[in-house]
This record gives structure tokens, C-alpha cells and sequence, in this order.
């Protein structure tokens, strides 16, 4: 359950950024960041209408997402995406296809490891 994966050895395991991405005076010059996937659980991105640069991956295709005004993006990142609660889970189904671990593992794999492909990394830290 949630609860149990977002658990550390000390207790919960959480944490807050917060980032403010302005506007730069010769974008020409920006080169950005690499491709990579957002550690975190859920990602809560306020939106302009001057900044632009987010994309997301899909169909292995990169797509630009227009900056909106007064929008929030919400991105589920690596966090989300593990195995589901067992009582979520018909017993007759398929083989799960997410590894178990819990997000105090992860962090500690994901900050050395952060530009790598995340299947990579949810296989290394399942075989912790």
C-alpha cells in the first residue's frame, strides 16, 4: 500500500521543492536539461505564459507542452508508478509487471543514477 512505499527506516519519507523557472534574457543561449523522469510522487507544476521548455515522452516521441497561464501541471513521477496495493489485485491476474520497493530505497539509487533509463532503475532497486 502507499502508506507502506512512501515509508523510510525512520518514519514517512517525504520531501518539498520548489523551483521558479524565469525567463531567460537570450534563450538562444539555453540548452536545457537531458531527457529524464521526475523521482518524486506527484509533481505539481505552476504555469505561465512566457516560460515554455516542458515535454513529455510519449509513443517514444518527444512533445512540447504549451505554457498556460494560470495552469497547474501535475505529473505522476517514478514514485507512482509501482506495484499496485494487493487488495487491488485479482488473484488470476498476470504476472506483475511493476517492482515492489519502497521510496526510500529509490531516492537513495535515483540520485546517482537519475539520467538513466527508470526501467533500469526500478529493476536495480527491486533487486535490493
Amino acid at each position: 500500500n502507499l502508506k507502506k512505499a512512501f515509508r523510510g527506516s525512520k518514519g514517512p519519507n517525504f520531501g518539498t521543492k520548489v523551483s521558479n523557472y524565469a525567463p531567460c534574457p537570450k534563450p538562444d543561449l539555453l540548452k536545457g536539461l537531458r531527457a529524464h523522469t521526475d523521482a518524486g510522487g506527484i509533481i505539481l507544476l505552476f504555469q505561465d505564459d512566457k516560460v515554455n521548455g516542458l515535454q513529455l515522452l510519449k509513443d517514444d516521441q518527444w512533445i512540447d507542452v504549451p505554457p498556460m497561464r494560470h495552469s497547474i501541471v501535475i505529473n505522476l513521477s517514478d514514485q507512482i508508478e509501482i506495484c499496485p496495493a494487493p487488495t487491488l489485485v485479482e488473484k488470476e491476474t498476470a504476472e506483475n509487471k511493476y517492482p515492489e520497493f519502497v521510496s526510500e530505497d529509490y531516492m537513495k539509487y535515483y540520485a546517482d543514477h537519475k539520467f538513466q533509463a527508470k526501467e533500469l532503475r526500478f529493476e536495480a532497486v527491486s533487486l535490493m
